[in-house]
């Protein structure tokens, strides 16, 4: 019997076509972005309004503290933690290696605020002396909140479509009620799998210990014992 032979002229394009293709792809991975792109040309407004609280709330939050955060390694959820790694974030920012799929990038605005603070050197509080911008909302015992807070920044990256915990969907309220793993029983915080999973001590702690996501604080988790008890209503 006769195997599968591919004629000389065709092999040759299909080789040709998949370094050229292959080329071009790794091209596209790779392209840099200049510091000056980055750095340069940002409203004389937000260098004279950005501080830390600022960056924090608008970038660092919603994109970084998950795994930055008090877990160690490079720590962003303080002032002084992050003006000190200041130079690596500006690394990163321009490489734009952070944040790492599955989370999403920055958008533009949110670059530009996090690239007004490293140009005017990681300040606390804004160079006019202005008002500050508030601090990043408390996680408040409602779904809304502790899907914005907790989920999506501590689980969804495992618990969606393509994650290696898909099979247990997170994302929306009635993935929490209805789960036959008895993730959120209402008014019963103490026997709902969310909480036994978050809490210290847990024989299959959640995030995973080796995930180098922050684990959820006390008072969060205490805050969705609340919710639960309450009813686990929005």
């Amino acid at each position: 019997m006769r195997g599968f032979q591919i004629k000389p002229t065709r092999f040759f394009f299909v080789v040709l076509f998949a370094a050229a293709f292959g080329i071009s792809a790794c091209s596209f991975h790779n392209e840099k972005v200049s510091p000056d792109d980055t750095i340069e040309n940002i409203p004389v407004e937000l260098l004279s309004s950005v501080s830390y609280a600022m960056v924090n709330a608008k970038v660092f939050q919603p994109h970084c503290v998950s795994c930055h955060g008090n877990s160690g390694g490079v720590n962003l959820e303080s002032f002084d933690t992050a003006k000190s790694v200041l130079g690596r974030i500006k690394t990163v920012l321009i490489n734009k290696s952070m944040p790492k799929a599955p989370n999403l990038p920055l958008g533009p605005q949110e670059a530009q605020i996090l690239a007004a603070w490293i140009k005017m050197g990681g300040p606390d509080s804004p160079s006019t002396g202005g008002p500050d911008t508030p601090p990043p909302p408390m996680l408040e015992p409602k779904f809304s909140s502790i899907k914005s807070i907790i989920i999506d920044r501590k689980c969804i990256r495992c618990h969606s479509v393509g994650g290696p915990a898909a099979r247990v969907p997170l994302g929306t309220l009635d993935n929490l009620l209805n789960s036959p793993l008895d993730i959120v029983i209402p008014h019963n915080a103490d026997e709902s799998d969310i909480v036994l999973v978050l809490q210290d001590g847990a024989r299959k702690k959640m995030p995973p210990l080796d995930s180098g996501i922050t684990p959820v604080n006390a008072h969060d988790l205490n805050v969705i014992k609340e919710w639960i008890n309450n009813g686990a209503i929005d």
